[in-house]
């Protein structure tokens, strides 16, 4: 039986059309019960594979492709010492080039064969014959014995082949069967085409075809290869004595003094860990949850991990590095709470810890921490100097093609339309849809492909690259560690030092590496800046761990729907859930972050009439009511489920996690399954059968709505430890979130803007005197940083603020004066002018502009006589220059502070820009809110959102402003059609439509005029 030995899958980039799924599908339809694959260098498919090939009980072999001596060699591993040999020669490869001495000392357990048509040993064939021989013989000193592979895809092959065969019996190798595959059928060569040109972004200009390179199908080896040649394929098949899946990580080990036990120690930490947190030992209920967690944290084996991660959240707090309160299920462990992994009383928000470390689902803990996301580097730097760099390895992601980019890749290499290619791609929605579900399920995609003959030949091609690898990337929070080397337990790249697993995170779990993920969260920068900037300017120390979330003031702040830059509270979707719960409770945030999301969030408007008595609560069975009471009778968090079950039916909790999973995974085949079990064990504890349906039925149907409880507390906790922050001290909260906001140009930032003015927070242009290169509070002001004005460099500004070191600027031109050393030139110095930094000195920025040739002349001489007088002229000596005076013209200065500060602070561009709106019959916008019927405004658009409908189609939300308030204009896609090519952020429009308050407080555009502005 033929075995197939030589197949590149995607994991070598753009070289071959198989993903592993359709690789599996390939061997299943020619019924080969073995097949080896042997990427490139690289062995990145190799788990992905292997518990594939598993799954579908076909035998897996681990493969690897070098360029050895001008030759593709191929190594298949036999055993598990040619394995780790494989691996160290993939992790060769990927750093450089493997040399012959390193293949022999790794040759052990190793297969070679040596493909005779892809290097120069064909083109010896054809020109050199003599010279084939003597290059074979090259490979004799590297391997033991190594076969010679035979590649026949047509009768043309014939010649070739024969000379192999003639020169392999002459030396007394053994020839094999050894086709080179990297797609399905003969038709699906023009994969290959397309990705060659992707990966050197080239153009097809004919579609030409890179192979043949497809799998042969049973028959057609039996035509080309004799017996001999196809029974070596499955004589080497059969001498691979490795098992891949094998547990090959070891956990490792937390240091410990002679004669500790890490069970012991942890126990000893854990109760010091209470103490500390002023937890009362009278309390029964706080000890017996302790032992009971640490004896299945000692039973489970994993004494270890927590000390481990204890220590390394220990380093980062006492370092300074910000650490979140927790996330995911970790919040459910008292152990957690207890060795300040987490800062969440789990006993007090009534979270469980089986949700987190099941004793009955024997899965690695998973502890997720948020760290500062600019100092995250920090804990891993220190995990290395802990443990040893050997012992910890970032791990490698991969990028597959998605829709879009596969229909961009076509159209770019194909020469189609870029307009058509653009049409395509804007009809699909933001999502990981692909090509061919897409054409079903939205219809604006649809109906563009059916509407062009070319649009349909563009998906053909593009389904074809669709989900193949790109590229490779680095996973941007997952770390693993191991108690030995781990270059001995996997593939690795290793530069400067630091060692990149070549495996996935899914696959090194299964494996039983010890996986950490090492999150950065913008959020923990902020509050860190905020704290600093407190202690600055008000002499409090605060610290995150103390910062209140039950504050009065909190719950107010929220409810007023001013949450920007609140975490988890600042989306438009939020904002309006909170005007519908109106939260007045810490419990209520807890639901909020749980109850908003696709699914849940269906119950929203029932959960805030329940709460408010609109609605009546109803329980499933009395029995619950405890359970289901503080949600108002909804299930919302997974804990709801586990309680049930365990009160209901019977089941210990960790069962119940048990029974949450499955019923959450909507298994329709475990179905009757489920529900016997959840009923008969009801029935033993005395519930009526119909009862125990009924709440089953229930729980099945909102269970993969469920949300976990403990990731909701700890996530809630911060975000009102940042309102907290925004109730007493704004300005410090404003200038932190202002200065990590990604790009001062963007929606969110103007958001900030529009809000901080809001809670009446006085933002002021940058000054010449008081501005820093971030954002600063002074007297009550905050300050614009000099670097945000486009033009203005961080070496120009850090200029600026040295030069005044000594003293302030005393006028415009004594600025010029002593920047003009610095080469400050005429379009920086007027830049600074309309972003309004003088204002303080001189309000007119026209004639500030006018008078710019003046001071650089005056400086200039100021500089050369100076310099005549070694430095000791007098300013006294140097004629003074006058200011040149001009006419302010209001909207030239607003206009030019947009362009170099992406907003106006100075002044309402509206209010200078109103008169443009001369002979509309307008209503304002505060009066656009309190008519009813259609009516007209005209405003500014401050930020503009554009979305797909669920069918595809782009629409619009604005929000526009006048001078007497703001409104957020809805333009659904028939309207946004008209305008969608030239409606801007700033641009004054003229809006007919009529305000609704159904889904929130909208103005519905009928129609949109945009104004077009003097030249």
């Amino acid at each position: 039986m033929f075995t197939p030995l030589h197949i590149y899958t995607s994991y070598s980039f753009l070289q071959s059309g198989f993903t592993v799924a359709t690789l599996i599908n390939a061997l299943k339809e020619n019924d080969y019960r073995a097949a080896a694959i042997s990427d490139y260098q690289v062995l990145f498919g190799i788990p992905a594979f292997f518990h594939e090939t598993k799954r579908h009980q076909i035998d897996g072999i681990a493969g690897l492709d070098l360029m050895v001596e001008g030759e593709l060699i191929t190594l298949i591993a036999t055993s598990e010492t040619g394995y780790r040999n494989l691996m160290k020669l993939s992790s060769q490869a990927s750093a450089n080039t493997v040399l012959p001495s390193f293949i022999k000392d790794h040759r052990d357990g190793l297969q070679a064969i040596l493909s005779t048509r892809q290097g120069h040993l064909i083109e010896l064939f054809k020109t050199q014959q003599n010279e084939v021989a003597p290059t074979l013989a090259k490979f004799d000193q590297l391997f033991e014995t190594f076969f010679l592979g035979i590649e026949i895809y047509s009768s043309h092959d014939k010649d070739y082949a024969d000379f192999i065969r003639e020169i392999a019996k002459k030396y007394n190798y053994q020839t094999v069967a050894f086709p080179f595959i990297k797609y399905h059928k003969p038709s699906d060569a023009i994969i290959l085409t397309i990705t060659h040109a992707i990966a050197h972004d080239e153009v097809i200009e004919e579609r030409e075809q890179i192979g043949p390179y497809f799998l042969p199908t049973p028959a057609q080896i039996e035509a080309s290869y004799t017996d001999e040649e196809i029974a070596l394929t499955g004589l080497i098949a059969a001498n691979v004595k490795f098992d891949f899946l094998q547990k090959r990580g070891s956990l490792l080990q937390y240091p410990k003094e002679p004669g500790q036990t890490s069970e012991l120690q942890l126990r000893e930490m854990a109760i010091v860990g209470l103490q500390a947190r002023h937890i009362d030992f009278t309390n029964i209920e706080y000890l017996q949850r302790l032992d009971y967690e640490l004896r299945m944290i000692n039973e489970m084996g994993y004494s270890d991990y927590f000390l481990i991660v204890a220590d390394y959240v220990k380093f980062a707090k006492k370092t300074g590095i910000p650490v979140g309160p927790g996330r995911g299920s970790a919040p459910g462990s008292l152990v957690s709470y207890a060795l300040f992994i987490t800062d969440v009383d789990p006993i007090k928000f009534n979270l469980l810890f089986e949700r987190f470390l099941n004793p009955a689902r024997k899965t690695m803990p998973d502890i997720d921490i948020d760290f500062s996301d600019i100092r995250r580097e920090e804990i891993i730097e220190y995990l290395r100097n802990k443990y040893g760099a050997n012992r910890v390895a970032n791990i490698i992601t991969f990028q597959t093609i998605q829709a879009k980019q596969a229909l961009r890749d076509i159209g770019r290499i194909y020469k189609f339309s870029p307009r058509t290619i653009e049409a395509m791609a804007k009809s699909l929605p933001d999502s990981k849809l692909d090509l061919r579900t897409a054409f079903k399920r939205i219809p604006a995609f649809k109906q563009v492909i059916l509407s062009d003959k070319e649009c349909l030949e563009i998906v053909k091609l593009a389904t074809k690259i669709e989900g193949l690898i790109r590229q490779s990337g680095m996973h941007p929070a997952g770390i693993v560690l191991n108690d030995e080397d781990i270059r001995e337990s996997l593939p690795v790249l290793e530069t400067n030092g630091h060692l990149i697993t070549l495996y996935e995170m899914d696959h090194l779990e299964t494996q039983g590496f010890l996986k950490m993920d090492i999150l950065g969260l913008r959020n923990l920068t902020i509050i860190d800046n905020c704290l600093k900037l407190i202690k600055q300017n008000h002499h409090v120390a605060l610290t995150l761990e103390a910062l209140p979330y039950d504050d009065p003031k909190i719950f107010d702040l929220i409810r007023s729907g001013l949450t920007m830059g609140i975490f988890q509270l600042e989306s438009d979707g939020m904002r309006h859930a909170i005007r519908e719960i109106k939260p007045t409770t810490f419990d209520d945030i807890v639901v909020l972050l749980a109850i908003f999301r696709p699914g849940p969030m269906d119950n929203i408007k029932s959960y805030a009439a329940r709460k408010d008595g609109l609605e009546n609560v109803s329980i499933l069975h009395t029995q619950l009511n405890d359970i289901l009471m503080p949600t108002y009778g909804i299930i919302i968090y997974q804990e709801q489920i586990m309680q049930i079950a365990e009160r209901m039916a019977g089941f210990s909790l960790s069962e119940a996690d048990l029974f949450r999973r499955a019923v959450s995974k909507k298994d329709a085949g475990k179905l009757s399954e489920l529900q016997e079990s959840f009923v008969e064990g009801a029935i033993r504890k005395g519930y009526n059968p119909a009862h125990a349906t009924s709440v089953f039925n229930h729980i099945y149907k909102f269970a993969d709505y469920g949300f976990n409880k403990s990731h909701s507390v700890a996530y809630a906790i911060l975000a009102c430890q940042m309102a907290y922050l925004k109730v007493y001290y704004p300005y410090e909260f404003y200038a932190s979130i202002l200065e990590t906001s990604s790009a001062l140009n963007d929606t969110k930032f103007s958001n900030y803007i529009e809000e901080l003015q809001q809670l009446k927070v006085t933002i002021v242009n940058p000054d010449i005197n008081r501005s820093s290169q971030s954002f600063n509070v002074f007297n009550k002001k905050l300050y614009f940083p000099l670097n945000a004005i486009r033009g203005i460099s961080n070496d120009l500004a850090e200029a600026i603020i040295e030069a005044r070191d000594d003293q302030p600027f005393a006028n415009f031109y004594d600025f010029i004066k002593r920047l003009y050393t610095y080469k400050i030139s005429a379009k920086q110095i007027e830049h600074l002018i309309d972003a309004g930094a003088f204002d303080s000195l001189n309000k007119s920025r026209a004639t500030l502009r006018a008078s710019i040739n003046n001071g650089l002349q005056n400086a200039a001489i100021h500089s050369s006589l100076n310099a005549n007088e070694g430095g000791l002229l007098q300013d006294n000596h140097i004629p003074s220059a006058k200011l040149v005076s001009a006419p302010d013209d209001m909207i030239e200065n607003v206009d030019k502070e947009l362009a170099v500060l992406g907003i106006v602070l100075s002044a309402s561009p509206f209010k200078h820009k109103k008169t443009l709106l001369k002979g509309y019959n307008l209503v304002s916008i505060v009066e656009a809110k309190q008519g009813k019927g259609t009516s007209t405004i005209g405003g500014i658009i401050r930020n503009k959102k554009a979305i797909k409908t669920k069918a595809g189609q782009p629409m619009a939300f604005l929000t526009v402003y006048d001078d007497t308030g703001d409104i957020e204009v809805v333009i659904f896609p028939k309207i946004y059609a008209e305008v969608a090519a030239v409606l801007e952020k700033n641009q004054l429009v003229v809006i007919s439509g009529r305000f609704e308050t159904e889904k929130g407080e909208n103005y519905i555009a009928d129609k949109i005029k945009i104004i077009e502005e003097r030249p």
